[in-house]
Order: structure tokens, then C-alpha cells, then sequence
């Protein structure tokens, strides 16, 4: 590397260093939500001029000002452009949530009634219903 590209990077490291934790938060935020604003648009086949519409807007710019994630949008902006784009800037993110259930099987030495092993006595005891939970990988087990 020549040394004129070495000091423009020490240059652009010296300006990061000078930014605050908060302050990279905030550009993070809309970087996010400017990515937001472009995927809906491109999901829906949208161009600037069809999202301006659509918010009953009349200055183009402002639509470029927000796609370059430097703009930092009031509440009620995103609640609107969220309106008609279908997106909630404000939900949190999904996580998947994995329950791990360890029973110990016990015999049941019980005689005149249906056999229930550990597992079915705990869920039917406790009244835990694992039916309509997504991904239930507990339908069938042995005892």
C-alpha cells in the first residue's frame, strides 16, 4: 500500500475512534432501518416515486435522504412508512426459544389402567399442553 492510501486510512481511523459508543448506535439504527425501508420496497416492486405516493408526498429527496441511512426518522415517520410498506420498525427481533425437558422414566407397575409412562403423568399432573407449539418434537416417545 503507498503511503497517501496508508494516511487516509489513519485518517478515517482517527474519525471512527472519535464516535461514541451511542453515537455508532444510533448510525447502526439507520443503517437498520434504511435496509428495512429498501427491502419492503423491493419486495413489493416499488421505486421511490411509488413509496412517495403511496405516503401522499411531495418531495422526492426526502425518500433518498431516508434509503442513505443517515436520516434519523421520528416515531410517527415509522410508523407510516411502515403502514404502507408492511413493516414494524419497532418489533423485536425473533429468537427461537428451545425448551429441554430431562424426566427420568419410571416403570408403572400398576395393574386394571392404561400404562402412562413418567413423561405423560408430568404433563398431564403439571396440565402442560405441547400440542400446538411449533416444531413439537415431543409426539412420540418411548417409556
Amino acid at each position: 500500500m503507498n503511503k497517501s492510501a496508508q494516511e487516509n486510512f489513519d485518517f478515517i481511523d482517527d474519525i471512527l475512534e472519535e464516535i461514541s459508543p451511542v453515537e455508532m448506535k444510533k448510525i447502526e439504527q439507520r443503517m437498520l432501518n434504511a435496509e428495512k425501508i429498501r427491502k419492503a420496497m423491493d419486495a413489493k416492486g416499488w421505486n421511490n416515486t411509488k413509496l412517495l405516493e403511496a405516503l401522499n408526498m411531495k418531495s422526492p429527496s426526502i425518500i433518498t435522504k431516508w434509503l442513505s441511512g443517515t436520516h434519523n426518522f421520528t416515531q410517527d415517520t415509522l410508523v407510516e412508512i411502515g403502514e404502507v410498506l408492511g413493516v414494524n420498525f419497532f418489533e423485536k427481533e425473533e429468537r427461537q426459544i428451545v425448551f429441554e425437558f430431562h424426566f427420568p422414566v419410571m416403570e408403572n407397575k400398576t395393574s386394571g389402567f392404561d400404562s402412562f409412562s413418567s413423561l405423560d403423568y408430568i404433563l398431564n399432573s403439571h396440565q402442560i399442553n405441547l400440542s400446538g407449539y411449533k416444531n413439537n418434537n415431543c409426539t412420540e416417545y418411548q417409556a
